[in-house]
């Protein structure tokens, strides 16, 4: 058995594509079927909140198969497929899932990295929220798995750049700027930071956020929010940026690939448990170990709070 160990820096070098899907129509009609989408709280199934932001979502495949009717051609799109294998020098891509992103005027967001996949507890062994913690905290980097996001917008507004640092947070952001539609990036961004630009106009901000079991419906000429059959409120197609990112395990070879399915290294909920409350002990945290990861609020606040993302750069 092999152990994928990758490089502790950013793996792969973006790529920019410039037309992602040969039939653009097509996807953006398949956006706007999803509807209601869900908050992003309640797909992630994270405590639910009243103060959830602008943020709406539904996947188009999963766990390497296609949930959403359709979706096949999008899923093993070969420009995505080609990208990756030149981004990441991987003759192996197995698509992994897809979603769509439907983002309402907000302020930009802070540097982040996406929720990282690691052997074992990529199949949602562990609560979602665990996995930003994880990888913050650099201490599952042997168990993380190579992943390409391609990341295509159908957004027609003058803002909600995307800002990536593909040198790290020390060096020089780099910007795709709208108009972006069918507009993509491919990147590792599971190890390099990015973020969405402002969007909007301040005063269609949600600045107290919404409840989390909110909905985003779509109507002839935009979106609204509606909670409980309460409307919360609507949206100019023009003002809400779509993305749809596409995610893929990339192996360098085949043999790289047959050694993922040997589970004999894969973590177990009990060892990222064990692995936390080892280095917790270390830093000489009080906490108290937790009787059940996915209800446990206190040991949530504990994990989230000792290993957030670090602090970006100054502007």
């Amino acid at each position: 058995m092999v152990k994928l160990v990758r490089n502790e820096t950013m793996l792969a070098a973006p790529h920019r594509l410039l037309r992602a899907f040969e039939n653009p129509e097509s996807i953006e009609a398949m956006v706007d079927r999803g509807a209601p989408y869900k908050t992003i709280t309640a797909v992630q199934k994270n405590p639910a909140n009243d103060n959830t932001p602008g943020w709406f979502r539904n996947f188009w495949a999963l766990g390497g198969k296609v949930i959403f009717d359709g979706a096949e051609e999008a899923f093993y799109n070969p420009v995505f497929i080609e990208a990756a294998q030149q981004s990441f020098c991987a003759k192996v891509i197995k698509p992994l899932a897809m979603m769509t992103n439907l983002n309402v005027p907000a302020p930009s967001s802070p540097p982040h990295l996406d929720l990282p996949f690691f052997r074992g507890v990529h199949q949602r062994e562990i609560p979602s929220w665990m996995l930003a913690p994880m990888g913050y905290s650099s201490l599952f980097h042997e168990w993380a798995i190579p992943i390409a996001s391609a990341i295509t917008w159908f957004y027609r507004g003058s803002d909600g750049q995307f800002e990536y640092w593909p040198q790290g947070l020390d060096e020089p952001s780099q910007t795709v700027a709208p108009p972006v539609t069918n507009t993509a990036v491919l990147a590792d961004n599971e190890y390099m930071y990015h973020r969405v630009g402002e969007m909007g106009n301040e005063t269609d901000y949600l600045k107290n956020g919404i409840d989390s079991a909110a909905l985003l419906h779509r109507r002839k000429d935009g979106w609204e929010i509606m909670h409980a059959e309460e409307p919360i409120q609507f949206f100019p197609s023009s003002q809400i940026r779509v993305s749809i990112l596409w995610k893929a395990f990339c192996f360098k070879t085949q043999y790289d690939a047959d050694s993922f399915e040997d589970p004999s290294y894969n973590l177990t909920p009990e060892t990222v448990i064990e692995i936390f409350c080892n280095d917790l002990k270390k830093k000489g945290v009080t906490f108290r170990e937790p009787f059940d990861i996915n209800d446990d609020v206190e040991w949530m606040k504990v994990v989230l709070e000792n290993y957030a993302a670090p602090d970006g750069p100054a502007y």
